[in-house]
């Protein structure tokens, strides 16, 4: 049966080191989404992600505003609205707003 999550809270993150984010968990394992989740990320002007890294593949979709996405030997990429970007496990990563208004991005992740 297809679940339908509706309004998800959206709360500050303060992460060492990350800005201006805040997320919203979209669907995950008490939706009973058991395979990943899905969270709505928002950077405010000159906000930007923790470094971090993952143990699995993550992607990241950018669906408002531009991001620099800074890899771990320090090469940018810079994301544009529509871009998807797949980071892969032990891959430090932190993703920067570079735009002066609030950018969106979608980020799924498997459990």
């Amino acid at each position: 049966m297809a679940v339908i999550t509706r309004n998800p809270r959206e709360i500050l993150i303060r992460e060492k080191g990350g800005r201006e984010t805040k997320e919203a968990l979209l669907a995950g394992p008490a939706a009973g989404c058991n395979r990943f989740t899905i969270r709505r990320i928002s950077l405010g002007p000159d906000g930007c992600t923790a470094r971090t890294s993952f143990d699995r593949t993550t992607a990241y979709f950018i669906h408002r505003g531009r991001v620099a996405l800074s890899h771990h030997d320090g090469e940018l990429d810079l994301l544009s609205p529509g871009d998807t970007v797949i980071v892969h496990p032990d891959e430090a990563h932190h993703l920067h707003n570079i735009d002066k208004t609030e950018v969106v991005l979608i980020k799924v992740a498997p459990q």
